[in-house]
């Protein structure tokens, strides 16, 4: 296959990379660290996740008309089940979802596995003001610190800063992955049309006969070596042999959608998608799956895996537990999917959304849009961080000063934003005084989140 009959099939399907034809894979390291964002599209409830309020009529008297007596959740808090003693990490409980009780048992379960088992790799920011309820402004700010248009994403900064000449530097799936030009931008829209990039001659298209025993594909690749090697040897124009050369590489280079391809068969033999927890969310797994295997193969330094259902401005209860549920589900397969790759110890895991939603029921039993919010962090496995909740909205969940060091509330401290989280982020990732990162400075004091 032709390099640009690829890039038009990558085009055509929705997934566009950049495939340098002068940077040779000798300078393509592997990555050291990895990085995943996770996208809840369309404002999640903090409350009714990572910084529950409970049922105790906050808004009675200021919201008269507000549902569930003017609380802030329809449930109580529950320290007995829903909460870890050392860390004093609290999650939601389950209202009763839909009237079913198979459907608020399997969300109630998927709570309690994924607070459960990574409670002590988790660090949960809480009580973040986003400055905002507009969608997009709120995930601009949310993955890049910044209230302003031009900043790149966390992600696409992690990539150009680790390696942004790897042939998938930056994968995104959707969410705010805006590149400033730092590193190209992958979009996977379809995990298993990786499978015919990787082997665009396979007996399913050309050049082979069923069985496989004869590769004719391989004889054509060696005519192809040799008729370039003629060509160049020819070739007297130094501008046409620099041409040549560029294109004797990409002819040469390993396959490494070949190996991303193998690397997600191998996760998926041990971890298949639909043979996990409740078999929810097969789009966020296989998005996962191909994450992890992008990783392993030393193709990708970072990730963006973007899900919804999140904008709940009616109905609440029913639909936001169900997509907190799923969520959850699925970035316990990532996190599977990561350990079955051998890179868990090396991946660092961010959650967040646009904004958050109001901290009372409106008439149609939703929540609109609300700019206080909450950050989930899973620290590389083995990593001795994790198990802490930093920072803390008001019992009314609105944005207070918090102490710089400690995150708890001080009449003396500063409001939390994504700028703080970002830059934390950033030095927890090691990239603050990178030169791309320099270029987009977060002028903002110190949150010690991590330490």
């Amino acid at each position: 296959m032709k390099r640009r009959d690829f890039i038009q099939i990558l085009a055509a399907t929705g997934m566009t990379a950049s495939l340098p034809l002068t940077v040779s894979k000798a300078h393509a390291a592997a990555p050291d660290h990895f990085l995943v964002i996770v996208n809840a599209g369309g404002g999640w409830d903090p409350t009714s996740l990572c910084d529950p309020k409970g049922n105790l009529g906050q808004y009675a008297s200021e919201r008269p008309d507000a549902r569930h007596d003017g609380s802030i959740n329809s449930v109580a808090i529950n320290t007995e089940t829903k909460r870890n003693p050392v860390s004093g990490m609290t999650w939601s409980d389950t209202p009763r979802i839909n009237n079913n009780d198979t459907t608020t048992s399997r969300v109630d379960g998927q709570f309690q596995n994924f607070f459960t088992t990574y409670h002590d790799k988790l660090t949960v920011i809480n009580g973040i003001d986003n400055g905002t309820n507009n969608h997009n402004t709120g995930n601009r700010a949310t993955w890049s610190g910044s209230l302003e248009m031009g900043y790149p994403s966390l992600a696409a900064l992690f990539a150009a800063s680790k390696n942004p000449s790897l042939p998938m530097a930056y994968i995104s799936n959707g969410g705010y992955d805006f590149t400033a030009s730092l590193v190209s931008r992958a979009r996977a829209s379809s995990a298993g049309f990786i499978d015919r990039l990787a082997d665009p001659n396979s007996d399913r298209y050309h050049y082979r006969n069923e069985d496989q025993s004869t590769d004719i594909y391989s004889q054509i690749k060696q005519a192809q070596a040799q008729r370039l090697a003629r060509q160049k040897s020819n070739e007297s124009l130094p501008l046409r042999r620099q041409q040549l050369n560029q294109l004797f590489t990409v002819r040469q280079e390993d396959n490494d959608l070949a190996k991303l391809s193998e690397e997600k068969a191998l996760i998926e033999a041990v971890k298949p998608t639909n043979d996990h927890m409740n078999n929810r969310e097969q789009g966020f797994k296989r998005q996962a799956s191909l994450v992890a295997a992008a990783f392993k193969s030393g193709v990708a330094a970072s990730a963006n895996i973007s899900t919804g259902g999140f904008d709940t401005h009616g109905n609440h209860d029913n639909s936001q537990y169900q997509s907190l549920g799923d969520l959850l589900e699925g970035i316990a397969y990532l996190q599977e999917a990561l350990e079955v790759a051998g890179i868990a110890d090396k991946t660092t895991v961010v959650i967040g959304s646009d904004f958050g939603r109001t901290p009372y029921y409106n008439s149609g039993n939703g929540k609109d849009h609300w700019p206080v919010t909450s950050v989930m962090v899973m620290h590389p496995t083995g990593s001795g961080k994790g198990g802490k909740v930093f920072g803390a909205s008001t019992d009314k969940f609105r944005s207070q000063k918090l102490n710089l060091t400690t995150g708890q509330p001080d009449e003396n401290g500063q409001l939390l934003t994504p700028a703080h989280v970002n830059l934390a982020l950033r030095k927890e990732l090691g990239i603050h005084n990178n030169t791309f990162a320099v270029r987009y400075p977060l002028h903002v004091d110190d949150f010690e989140a991590f330490s």
